[in-house]
């Protein structure tokens, strides 16, 4: 068999066979590969987190799925539920108050020239919008093949949501974060409770991506000596794009983790922040 699988990162620890009822399998699904974690609800415990580079951007998601359990050893039905999160930049929130679910097409055909063939909604209950999302895959079709017990999200949906949730009973306070990735980033800004901004930047310089996070302030008036900017994703702390930013925007922080969960020490090596999305599925539950 053709392998489209390379990993990338490998954290692992055994999973009991007579205890995986226990388990939720969250997988992100992106251009940059794909990832998973394993989260013991009983324990209340990531027990391991993997991510695949894929070396063809083409493969269908159930050829990438096939290979992942046989690499793993396990099925996607072994676990009590399966999060797939969709990491792509093919969405667009509508305030639910003006939503149609008619035509939810015609929401993303405004904004991009190639629309993927199969859309999708989430709702953001926190700030009463929907989430419409596109792929080239028919995800809901796809995954029944494998298990009947699954959710299926927009990571921008899982970013959000818990974003506001950890922010919304602390002070009040214009907060913005930044979700780096190969070659792009997406800029979430929210105020307590309140999504501000969401969009997406292409760049190839870190004056481009300094510029883009500036321009966006300007527009919304605000004030870059004073505002928070969180940063996860794919980027290290000493990075020159950080030390870059840093020069602009006085206030720079990481995410560390929830210390009210545990985590196996094998994860002690892999920084919190790289992975905060795949993790934070778990926590919106």
């Amino acid at each position: 068999m053709t392998s489209y699988l390379y990993p990338y990162l490998q954290e692992s620890a055994s999973l009991n066979e007579n205890l995986k009822d226990n388990y939720i399998l969250t997988i992100q699904y992106s251009l940059d590969g794909l990832s998973f974690v394993v989260f013991d609800i009983k324990e209340q415990k990531f027990l391991c987190l993997k991510h695949y580079n894929i070396t063809d951007n083409e493969v269908a998601l159930d050829t990438l799925l096939i290979e992942l359990q046989a690499k793993e050893n396990w099925k996607l039905n072994d676990f009590k539920k399966l999060n797939l999160l969709i990491d792509n930049d093919k969405n667009t929130f509508v305030p639910k108050e003006y939503f149609q679910g008619d035509n939810v097409e015609s929401y993303l055909d405004l904004l991009y020239m190639n629309v993927m063939p199969h859309v999708y909604t989430d709702e953001l209950t926190s700030s009463n919008i929907i989430n419409v999302y596109s792929s080239k895959d028919n995800i809901t079709a796809l995954l029944s093949q494998f298990t009947e017990r699954f959710n299926v999200y927009h990571s921008s949906t899982i970013l959000i949501e818990k974003l506001v949730e950890d922010y919304s009973e602390r002070n009040p306070e214009i907060r913005a974060f930044v979700n780096v990735k190969k070659n792009t980033y997406e800029l979430t800004i929210i105020n307590n409770s309140n999504l501000i901004f969401h969009n997406y930047f292409n760049f190839n310089t870190k004056e481009d991506f300094l510029y883009f996070i500036l321009f966006t302030f300007e527009q919304l008036k605000i004030d870059n000596e004073t505002i928070p900017l969180y940063f996860m994703g794919f980027i290290e702390e000493k990075s020159p794009i950080v030390d870059l930013c840093s020069r602009y925007i006085r206030n720079i922080r990481f995410f560390n983790r929830d210390n009210n969960l545990n985590y196996s020490k094998e994860l002690d090596s892999v920084p919190f922040y790289y992975y905060y999305n795949l993790y934070s599925s778990i926590l919106c539950e």
